[in-house]
């Protein structure tokens, strides 16, 4: 003999399905999101942010500041303004304290 569901198992069981299927669309979601923006990473890498041209890596000292040969650009990456303002604190330094 088969017992039917009552109508309070049923809403549990709809209820826990939806949020499984929620769960499973946030992840493929989140993977979306993430393949996005690797392929804008790849796109953009060392790509001038001002004109689209290359970028060429030039190592002054122990940075090493990204210029763009088309437009005259120069781009630094995350702590480079630090290892620049340290090893130039006068002229330089008061320059790049703006940028704070």
């Amino acid at each position: 003999m088969h017992v039917k569901p009552s109508a309070k198992e049923q809403e549990y069981f709809a209820r826990q399905e939806v949020a499984r299927r929620r769960k499973s669309a946030m992840k493929q979601y989140a993977a979306l999101l993430l393949e996005r923006r690797e392929q804008a990473r790849a796109l953009h890498l060392m790509k001038c942010p001002k004109c689209g041209m290359s970028l060429e890596e030039i190592s002054i000292g122990e940075v090493h500041i990204d210029k763009c040969f088309s437009c005259e650009g120069v781009w630094l990456d995350k702590g480079e303004l630090d290892i620049i303002r340290e090893k130039e604190p006068g002229f330089m330094g008061r320059i790049l304290s703006v940028f704070e």
